[in-house]
């Protein structure tokens, strides 16, 4: 008699046994009554929560592309759209380019220019419907851009790992000679203290890869700083924002392919 019992209801480690194997050896149980119907809806559960996580990281994924462009040389992402330090109008991207030292042309970091859109547009109207080469062969626009008539950010990305002295020492080679030809006997001394005090932002103990410097400067003549995300206190000089995106627009850039990048994206921001 308990034999019969015990064959007609069975134990719970007796039904764990008649259950069969999902469909196709997919791995999930599939068992009659209650427990087929909980199974289910735990499969349904699981291939739900699997494909939402699939299509969210396709959607990360497309947004990364669009919302980003790389440097070519160094393969640094940089965002389409930035707001520098002191200022809450996003700035647009129009060109980057790489620095690099020495006949190995040893890649030190990664630029990108990003400008207001709209004072951009309105600044430069004057120079709308021409092309990419015309622009590059065209020295008044340079003059404009230099004139700063319009919010212009520079973001840098460190490739090495850099001794904070040798940047501010490298800034100092670039910035000095362009500062002392744009002043007078008579403003020459506060210039020059002005760039020891924007030196002094960058003398820091280490400059690692992948830290990022972002300068920012506009009609008003200040220039705000950030470096590695802490802002450092705006100084007031146009000499020495004019000097400072005079190291990459100028006559002299520290690369002329990060320059011509820059112009070939300014047609499509004016139009």
């Amino acid at each position: 008699m308990g034999s019969q019992t015990s064959g007609q209801t069975g134990t719970p480690r007796d039904k764990t046994k008649r259950c069969r194997a999902g469909r196709r050896g997919r791995g999930f149980p599939v068992c009659g009554g209650s427990g087929n119907r909980a199974t289910s809806e735990m499969t349904r559960s699981i291939l739900a929560l699997v494909l939402f996580v699939t299509v969210s990281a396709s959607a990360v994924a497309q947004s990364t592309a669009l919302d980003t462009v790389n440097e070519p040389r160094s393969g640094v992402p940089f965002p389409v759209s930035l707001t520098p330090p002191g200022d809450t109008t996003p700035h647009w991207i129009v060109g980057t380019g790489v620095r690099q030292r020495t006949i190995f042309r040893v890649k030190i970091y990664a630029f990108g220019l990003y400008v207001d859109p709209e004072g951009a547009r309105a600044s430069l109207s004057r120079f709308a419907r021409l092309s990419a080469s015309t622009l590059e062969r065209d020295e008044s626009f340079y003059r404009h851009l230099l004139d700063l008539n319009f919010t212009m950010t520079l973001r840098l990305v460190m490739t090495r790992t850099i001794d904070g002295n040798d940047v501010a020492e490298a800034f100092d080679d670039a910035l000095r000679p362009r500062m002392t030809r744009a002043v007078t006997d008579t403003n020459n001394s506060r210039e020059l203290a002005v760039l020891e005090r924007f030196r002094g932002y960058l003398e820091v103990d280490e400059v690692r890869i992948g830290t990022e410097i972002v300068f920012s400067c506009g009609p008003a003549g200040r220039l705000a700083t950030s470096v590695g995300g802490d802002e450092r206190p705006p100084i007031d000089s146009r000499v020495l924002c004019r000097a400072l995106f005079d190291v990459y627009l100028g006559e002299d850039p520290i690369s002329n392919d990060g320059k011509r990048s820059i112009i070939a994206g300014f047609p499509a921001l004016i139009g």
